[in-house]
């Protein structure tokens, strides 16, 4: 299988272990060109759990230890086939560079600082799903209900998907605080 999807659109195609793998190569690529920069590589998003449909594009994210001045690893990326899509740290904390021909992204890549909540967020999410099956197949289900409305509206798919995401890490928060 192979990563790609026409941009604004929404396809689901069944999970892949060559994401996995797939991951696994970037990781070593972005630790090779941002070297000691690079703090931490996760992979998120629907590919990165077991068993969940996903848009067949790789989501990763990268922490650094600031991103105030990112045009040095704007320059490296850009080694990689990346290029730089947007500063969204004043909404969510994170640089975003993507990867793929304008018409079919297949790598989106979030530059973030580790420790932010952007960070602990998404992995809070990813990790509370791949632990908990019945709430992975809730998801499932939901991203299935909203490719029907929203096959040709990527934006309106993404926004209808936040409340279940928040949910999902306020619960994952309250698991690992004890509560």
């Amino acid at each position: 299988m192979s990563l790609g999807l026409k941009r604004g659109t929404v396809e689901l195609m069944p999970y892949d272990p060559e994401w996995a793998r797939l991951f696994e190569q970037e990781k070593i690529s972005i630790q090779d060109v941002l070297k000691d920069d690079a703090l931490g590589i996760e992979h998120i998003g629907s590919t990165a759990i077991p068993g969940m449909d996903a848009k067949p594009i790789l989501d990763l994210m990268v922490a650094v230890k600031q991103i105030d001045d990112y045009s040095e690893f704007m320059i490296s990326l850009k080694k990689l086939g990346y290029s730089f899509m947007r500063d969204n740290r004043s909404e969510q904390e994170h640089i975003l560079f993507v990867k793929g021909p304008d018409e079919c992204r297949t790598h989106y890549l979030k530059l973030t600082t580790l420790g932010t909540r952007f960070w602990h967020e998404h992995l809070l999410f990813r990790d509370h799903l791949i632990n908990h099956p019945d709430r992975a197949e809730a998801y499932r289900k939901l991203k299935h209900d909203l490719l029907r409305k929203f096959s040709d509206d990527r934006a309106s798919y993404t926004n209808a998907k936040a409340a279940f995401i928040q949910d999902t890490i306020k619960l994952a928060e309250l698991e690992t605080s004890g509560h």
